[in-house]
Order: structure tokens, then C-alpha cells, then sequence
């Protein structure tokens, strides 16, 4: 509940937080010049408390992210082959992912894209190669720079292949 209070010549809105150590939490913030500029205030700090602060770096789409992930993480912490092998993978990456946001990435859609990829390069090594730069990507946007909630590729697994030759066809079967 948010509760709205004059204070001199400024509004100020106020609601209960939880509890710290058994005493009493208020946040609060002053300097409104109107009752409905300190509600409309008050109603988005309280949703960003409930929900959680969505950030705005949470809305840059993977493809952005993977460029600054390299260059403000990845070139830094690491030896220069692997950065180079991983950048290698980069393009084919953003191919079925780039389009996507951070925050819209989920288990389902990284899977899917994983298989797509091992559709087009055909070898196991290639594929774990797309499945580390993903994984550790995205552990480091949750983790590192706190761009997302959490880790949408924490389970993100290499499908197993399995391929069956029938008569005329040969047909590939993908289980996650």
C-alpha cells in the first residue's frame, strides 16, 4: 500500500518494505510537486520492488550483448586462441539468436537454436563449441554484470544425434 503525504510544499510517497533484522522498513522519497506525480512515483517504485528493477541493459538484444560481453569481459579474463575461437562462432550465433533480447531468452528458445545450429555445421565440435559461448554468455550477463535475472542456459545440453537408415531415406532424430 502506498500512502501519500504532504510535507511542507512537497509530496512525498511512502509503503512498507520487509522487515530487516525484526525491525521496520519504510522506503520513502520526497520533492513531488503533485499528489499524482508522487502516486505514479510511488506505484513504480513499489512494482520495482515486488517485481524485482528490470534493467535496461536487460532489453539489448543478444547479438549487442555478445559484442560487449567479448570486449568488456571475455578479451580481458582470457588468453588471446580462446577468445579467438570463441569469436569464431559469433556470426553463426547471431544468425539464430541476435534477434532475440536478453530478458526474452529462455531454455526453449536457446535449445531450438542449438539445433539449428548443428543442422548447418554438421559436427560436434562446432556444436560445443556454439553450446560453451552461449552458456558462459549468458552466465556471465546473470552473474558478472547482472543484465538478467537469472541463467536461461544453466541446462543447456548438446542433443544427443541419433540416425537411422530406412530404405530410401535417411532420416535424423534430435533428443533433448
Amino acid at each position: 500500500m502506498i500512502n501519500i503525504r504532504k510535507r511542507g510544499s512537497v509530496y512525498q510517497y511512502q509503503f512498507e518494505a520487509e522487515p530487516i533484522n525484526g525491525k521496520r522498513k519504510q522506503i520513502t522519497k520526497s520533492g513531488f510537486k503533485t499528489k499524482n506525480e508522487a502516486y505514479l512515483a510511488g506505484m513504480r517504485a513499489y512494482n520495482n520492488y515486488i517485481n524485482g528493477n528490470v534493467k535496461e541493459e536487460s532489453q539489448m538484444r543478444y547479438d549487442k550483448y555478445l559484442d560487449y560481453w567479448m570486449k568488456e569481459y571475455f578479451e580481458i579474463n582470457f588468453k588471446y586462441s580462446t577468445a579467438k575461437r570463441y569469436k569464431e562462432s559469433f556470426d553463426k550465433i547471431k544468425e539464430e539468436l541476435g534477434r532475440y533480447r536478453l530478458c526474452d531468452l529462455t531454455p526453449y528458445i536457446l535449445n531450438q537454436a542449438l539445433l539449428k545450429l548443428y543442422q548447418k555445421s554438421q559436427t560436434k565440435d562446432s556444436l560445443r563449441n556454439y553450446q560453451k559461448v552461449i552458456k558462459s554468455s549468458l552466465r556471465d550477463a546473470a552473474n558478472y554484470f547482472g543484465f538478467i535475472k537469472g541463467d536461461p542456459a544453466g541446462d543447456l545440453q548438446i542433443p544427443r544425434v541419433l540416425t537411422f537408415e530406412s530404405k530410401k531415406r535417411v532420416e535424423t532424430i534430435f533428443i533433448v
